[in-house]
């Protein structure tokens, strides 16, 4: 009787033979370690998450033949991106465009200022992205609402062309507080302002998406 407790109390035992540290693309400061251990404690199999912001890696112990592939769409659906060992990627990439045609983005080319109280999406929080196409910043911004948004279809994202602070869209951005990109403007579904982002530090844009939908 005795050897059969112990036969399955083994048996029933998961096997957590792998501990599996790799880099995670898109942490930025102290404030995204949170965000990207919830994300990969929320994947079944995975224990033990530990995250170091100093060096951007993450560490977490998963069953023998786990499939890797699960904690980089945990990731990415979180705005954060993943490589494991014998991977060279170093920055978050922007998803295939048969693929963003079918998230609620709506572009604008900033000839004339928004209306906002037409653009926001009903029952949605939206976001205001006002942008350009030669801050590099705003397009690292761009690739992380896109996937994002690919887990959360209750945000929407609009963006507006600034240009070269020289038309429509960069005259209201700079009325509404903008003094550098990325900015955005967050609102709840209600169409309320919540509050801004200047910089696109992932974890305040976090926080403002969190605080919009309270």
């Amino acid at each position: 009787m005795k050897r059969l407790l112990l036969l399955a109390i083994f048996v029933a035992a998961p096997a957590f033979a792998d501990k599996l540290t790799f880099n995670v693309i898109g942490i930025d400061c102290a404030s995204c370690a949170p965000p990207v251990k919830k994300a990969l404690a929320s994947v079944a199999g995975v224990t033990n998450v530990s995250v170091d912001v100093n060096a951007k890696t993450a560490t977490v112990e998963v069953p023998s033949g786990f499939e890797k592939a699960k904690l980089r769409e945990a990731l990415s659906n979180a705005g954060f991106d993943a490589t494991f060992p014998g991977e060279k990627r170093t920055d978050i990439q922007p998803l295939p465009a048969d693929v963003v045609k079918t998230l609620d983005i709506v572009r604008y080319d900033g000839k004339s200022a928004l209306d906002i109280a037409k653009v926001v999406a009903p029952g949605k929080i939206t976001i205001i992205d006002y942008y350009a196409d030669w801050c590099g910043p705003c397009n690292v911004l761009e690739s992380r609402l896109e996937r994002y948004i690919t887990a959360h279809p209750n945000v929407a994202v609009r963006r507006a062309d600034i240009g070269k602070w020289n038309n429509a869209a960069a005259a209201q951005a700079t009325h509404l507080g903008a003094e550098a990109l990325p900015y955005i403007r967050v609102y709840d579904a209600r169409g309320k302002f919540v509050t801004a982002v200047t910089g696109g530090m992932w974890d305040e844009v976090l926080a403002a998406i969190e605080k919009a939908g309270r």
